[in-house]
């Protein structure tokens, strides 16, 4: 109902966190396993994905992990106890010549198992199913190409070396449509239920700006993301579009990529005014997300999770359109007791 834009008897609810918060949720809530805990606090959504079966990705005397790019990360600690894995170099930082891309190890589909999908959303069938986080829901500019190439060097490429640059697209894409199109065929039930939604995680938004141009975005970014959209499109998914930042002003290019839902709506950028938002484009778009993490989650108290929670929803809620959800994965500093609050402002 929700993506018909009708009033749904509530509105859906949306989970991100980090490893370290799903492990003291499941510890604090009682919960015995992650479906005990999204049923605990009335989540809409589950996930699924195929498995990777291919050469080894993580070589723990060394304490690295590889992407099925190739690119290697290594934990890097903030704290004590938390951190996040992190590129340990960028391995095409240096290429300038379309023809090296022939000899990197790409991925191929001999390298996953797509055959205990269909059995996923089989299991999961009264709720919506979205393609997992990871290489089930894919990008093109932040991972690979940024990964690939270092951050200052994707910025540069498409005006300095747009030939490489288009070819490095061009070979993300050539595995992407394969890869997406044999996820969701099988996945496919025999009533013709599938996978509802395809998440595409690329983001375009600093916390004032884009990143680039929206002019450069269309010329480099937006056919590759059409073409894979597209492809679960004939399946029959929506297409549902993670970006952070101020993406405002790329929102109309988004609705003509076909993206059905934007998400997380980080209110903290510019531009990022859930009422604007909806006013300007809910009759064309759906947004999921908007419940602030920089600041309400991790530093007010439940009372202020909640009254925030109700102004949003009485903003985006109406006619549907809204998943709720937090502007960003909860991370440590979000209090148990304001990821509870958050919830169940909605569905108590």
């Amino acid at each position: 109902m929700a993506m018909r834009h009708e009033q749904p008897d509530r509105v859906p609810l949306f989970y991100r966190d980090v490893p370290e918060v799903r492990d003291r949720l499941l510890r604090d809530l009682g919960c015995a396993d992650d479906d005990a805990l999204f049923e605990r606090l009335g989540i809409d959504f589950r996930w699924v994905q195929p498995a990777y079966i291919g050469p080894a990705l993580e070589d723990e005397e060394a304490g690295i992990r590889r992407d099925i790019w190739g690119v290697e990360y290594r934990y890097v600690t903030f704290d004590d106890a938390n951190g996040y894995w992190e590129p340990v170099c960028n391995p095409m930082k240096a290429w300038t010549d379309p023809a090296q891309l022939a000899d990197w190890d790409w991925p191929t589909l001999d390298r996953f198992d797509f055959s205990m999908l269909a059995d996923q959303v089989r299991h999961y069938a009264d709720y919506a199913i979205m393609t997992a986080p990871s290489y089930a829901s894919p990008g093109i500019f932040q991972c690979p190409v940024q990964c690939l190439v270092g951050e200052e060097q994707s910025f540069m490429m498409p005006l300095l070396q747009p030939e490489f640059f288009e070819a490095l697209v061009a070979k993300v894409v050539e595995f992407e449509v394969p890869f997406i199109d044999r996820m969701f065929a099988s996945a496919k039930q025999p009533d013709g239920r599938g996978i509802d939604f395809f998440r595409i995680g690329d983001d375009f938004g600093t916390q004032q700006s884009l990143v680039m141009s929206s002019d450069m975005w269309c010329e480099h970014l937006q056919p590759g993301l059409k073409a894979m959209a597209d492809t679960a499109k004939a399946h029959g998914a929506f297409y549902y579009h993670h970006s952070c930042g101020a993406v405002r002003d790329l929102i109309p290019a988004l609705i003509e990529t076909g993206v059905d839902v934007l998400d997380p709506i980080q209110v903290t950028a510019a531009g990022m005014v859930p009422a604007k938002l909806k006013a300007e484009y809910g009759d064309r778009l759906c947004f999921s997300g908007g419940v602030d993490e920089m600041h309400l989650l991790s530093e007010g108290t439940p009372d202020d999770v909640r009254a925030a929670v109700h102004q949003l929803v009485n903003d985006m809620g109406r006619d549907g359109g809204f998943f709720l959800g937090s502007t960003h994965n909860f991370q440590v500093d979000v209090p148990t007791e304001n990821v509870v609050a958050m919830y169940e402002a909605v569905t108590s």
